[in-house]
């Protein structure tokens, strides 16, 4: 196993330009959820830790467990398009993708304890809930750049004054491939002084980027009813996680420039990510009052043991010849992240038979987010600095409303806010906003729940050295639908 050189610079490090180290970025990744679930929950902005009686809401808070009274078998679908927009010095460039995935599914089991006095239930829950995805697509293009990616590697290869023969070990996913492939240039007999051999007229640049992968957990959930004024439960999860992501940046010199013979070039980066992880959860749901539930969770610290893979190459055209060179070998390495203690503290009242009002927030430390060696061999210390110094605390809020219509059917909506867990010092934006919609039909043998969210996101990030470029927004706008069947058994 090989690790390379640190980043050298924020915005590369976040998005992998030179030298590809672990970063706060993969350990965000991994720490985050979104609201995927039944239809149910997804319809009320996921706002259920202090109803109970959802499985996808069983996760954030157990003790909901202890509010079924029968046993049920719930499984929902789901398909989810997303459309990104890519703005780069003005230019906008669009796309799009859809794809269809299983959402949840769960068996859930209840026991009545009326024997016991107070204590009414128990009941126990198994399920797989998919919590967060990773499915994306943009680019962005601009023509007529004054500047070029080239300008930046050739100023990092000079300040690090490391002789060419030495690239290949210490920089081998970036310096190293431009050398090689005669894009940058040492003088003669200056082995540490670097040119690069793009030409002096603006080029046209672009940049693809492709994620794909989700994160599931698997969940054993049991609950009790005390007395129809506290429940009670706990869990445990199971978590796996597949990320991938493909980045290719390029550029196009202008024909008409006489100081090159460099057509073109583009560089492409591949990170694949493999994550299992443990955690627990415990929490109460307390009705002071009939139409009054408090609802209040805490899941630890989740250990994932996460399988790293990262290479790159670099195509380069001259004289009409393309001509590639791949990274000199696989960059795989094992490592391990523990992700920040959530709390989360959740209000619930109900209006008789009319439907009710639900609201919850989550706090979070990602300054407590920890990457590590299994072995104990190499040390993050670099890694763990970036997380403390880049990342924060950030509370995100939830809220749903159910109305029912009729005894048997209900409609529904919610919002949510995930909060920005990055700091001023970084441009990037890690909130996002969910809106909702959905409606129910429900009789005593089974029920139907369909769903509709929209979900919002932008991000801003820097291709390279910000004194020589223009930052890339993008807009992400995710339109997801689910449906869930559920039976009484």
């Amino acid at each position: 196993m090989i690790r390379p050189a640190s980043t050298l610079t924020m915005f590369m490090l976040v998005y992998g330009f030179i030298s590809h180290a672990q970063s706060e970025s993969e350990a965000l990744l991994m720490s985050r959820s979104d609201i995927i679930g039944t239809a149910r929950y997804t319809a009320m902005g996921g706002a259920f830790s202090a109803l109970g009686g959802d499985q996808s809401g069983a996760l954030k808070n157990p003790a909901g467990i202890g509010v079924y009274r029968d046993n049920e078998f719930v499984l929902t679908a789901g398909y989810e398009e997303v459309f990104s927009d890519g703005t780069y010095y003005g230019n906008t460039t669009s796309s799009g993708d859809g794809n269809f995935s299983i959402n949840s599914f769960s068996l859930t089991g209840s026991k009545s304890l009326n024997q016991q006095g107070k204590w009414r239930n128990a009941g126990m829950s198994f399920g797989i809930n998919r919590v967060y995805a990773f499915n994306n697509r943009y680019s962005a293009s601009a023509n007529d750049v004054n500047s070029s990616i080239l300008d930046d590697y050739t100023n990092i290869a000079n300040d690090l004054a490391i002789d060419f023969n030495d690239l290949q070990d210490t920089y081998p996913f970036d310096l190293y491939l431009l050398w090689y492939n005669y894009l940058l240039e040492t003088y003669l007999n200056e082995p540490t002084v670097y040119y690069h051999r793009g030409g002096i007229m603006p080029v046209d640049q672009t940049i693809d980027v492709e994620t794909s992968g989700a994160k599931r957990e698997t969940y054993f959930n049991f609950g009790f009813n005390y007395d129809d004024r506290l429940y009670i439960g706990g869990g445990i999860n199971r978590s796996n996680m597949r990320f991938d992501r493909r980045t290719v940046y390029s550029e196009e010199f202008d024909e008409r420039d006489t100081t090159t013979v460099i057509e073109e070039f583009s560089q492409g980066y591949y990170e694949e990510i493999d994550a299992r992880g443990w955690s627990a959860t415990v929490g109460a749901i307390y009705r002071p009052i009939d139409e009054l539930r408090v609802g209040l969770s805490f899941k630890t610290p989740e250990i994932q043991s996460v399988e790293y893979g990262y290479e790159t190459d670099n195509i380069t055209v001259e004289g009409g010849e393309a001509y590639e060179v791949v990274s000199p070998y696989v960059l795989e390495y094992d490592f391990r992240v523990t992700t920040p203690f959530e709390t989360t503290l959740g209000l619930a009242y109900t209006f008789k038979k009319l439907g009710l009002i639900s609201i919850e927030a989550d706090y979070l430390d990602y300054r407590m987010i920890n990457m590590s060696d299994p072995n104990g061999a190499s040390p993050f210390n670099a890694e763990n600095a970036s997380i403390d110094n880049l990342l924060r605390p950030i509370f995100n809020f939830r809220g749903g409303l159910e109305y029912r219509i009729t005894p048997f059917i209900s409609a529904r909506a919610g919002y949510a806010r995930f909060g920005n867990p990055y700091t001023n010092a970084v441009v990037s934006n890690g909130g996002f906003d969910v809106y909702s919609l959905g409606g129910g039909y429900r009789v005593d043998e089974f029920f139907i729940d369909l769903s509709y969210q929209y979900r919002v996101s932008s991000d801003e990030f820097f291709i390279y050295d910000p004194s020589l470029v223009e930052s890339v927004t993008t807009n992400s706008f995710n339109h997801r639908v689910a449906l869930t069947f559920g039976l009484k058994i």
